[in-house]
């Protein structure tokens, strides 16, 4: 009985030893964060210039009718007036808007992009060899992110 239990120990000791975890979760590396900044820096460029035309386009409508209800006004008609310039105009401003944090984002992925460094180092491993724990030296892909 005290042989099966110290086999059952041994083997558990061994199968600890020398199994590696798996971590399906990868660090991400430069070019995810590079790819990530730029297409981050895109988007926001796109919000910023839709935003642009968009507020110009209702300050242009807006503009169009106040002349048009001030004509109305000296010529006596009556016409309905509709707030399509004023939004155009915020939906111009909060996309502006939008894109402020996404630069801030983007320079921040861009900046850990260039404090990722990968390299190679040296790992050892116990083993058994001849009834005696020995290490064994195999090399190794490390990567060092600085958060």
């Amino acid at each position: 009985m005290k042989k099966n239990i110290f086999v059952a120990l041994l083997l558990m000791v061994s199968i600890i030893s020398f199994s590696q975890p798996t971590n399906n979760l990868a660090p991400a590396v430069q070019t995810d964060y590079l790819k990530k900044s730029k297409n981050q820096n895109t988007l926001a460029w796109i919000l910023l210039g839709g935003g642009l035309g968009l507020t110009s386009a209702g300050i242009a409508v807006g503009l169009n009718e106040a002349v048009n209800d001030i004509s109305n006004i000296f010529s006596g008609e009556e016409q309905k007036t509709s707030s399509a310039g004023a939004i155009l105009f915020y939906t111009g401003l909060a996309s502006m808007l939008t894109s402020i944090p996404l630069f801030i984002v983007s320079s921040s992925n861009k900046r850990k992009a260039e404090e990722v460094s990968a390299f190679l180092k040296i790992e050892t491993i116990p083993f058994v060899q001849q009834n005696n724990f020995a290490r064994k030296a195999y090399p190794a892909i490390s990567v060092k992110l600085r958060l």
